[in-house]
């Protein structure tokens, strides 16, 4: 379910944020450039909103079509947001790593910064849901 479409002031998609319940899973897509460190922050600010609010315990992060970097934002995601989130019960998440070669620098830098969470990052986005699906067990 389409919980909120993003989109820069040219009214261009650049990130949404969907929700099954039924596997409570949260992820969000990034489409091309997001523009400001704002634009950034505020998706990261609604989804975590989302996982607190609904008791998601899985996130997928598709960051293929990521351009840019979010280097501006990294260490507020990882020393704020990241201890809120799994502190507030996020156990999960796979990260689909962007081609671009900006954005997966800046989004390897912030994987190897979060510490005491299972993340995993990969290349492509079937294997991302398949994994996520598999930590069904882990929560039985």
């Amino acid at each position: 379910m389409l919980l909120k479409e993003f989109k820069t002031v040219k009214n261009e998609i650049y990130a949404s944020v969907h929700y099954d319940q039924e596997k409570n899973t949260i992820a969000y897509v990034w489409e091309g450039t997001f523009g400001t460190q704002d634009n950034f922050r505020n998706v990261i600010l609604f989804m975590s909103d989302q996982i607190l609010s609904r008791g998601i315990t899985k996130w997928l992060a598709d960051l293929r079509n990521m351009k840019g970097s979010f280097d501006g934002s990294r260490d507020w995601m990882i020393q704020e947001i990241m201890p809120k989130l799994i502190q507030g019960g996020l156990l999960f998440e796979a990260i689909v790593l962007p081609k671009n070669i900006f954005a997966k620098l800046s989004t390897r830098d912030a994987i190897m910064k979060i510490e005491n969470f299972e993340l995993r990052q990969f290349d492509d986005l079937e294997e991302a849901k398949a994994w996520l699906n598999k930590t069904d067990a882990a929560l039985a």
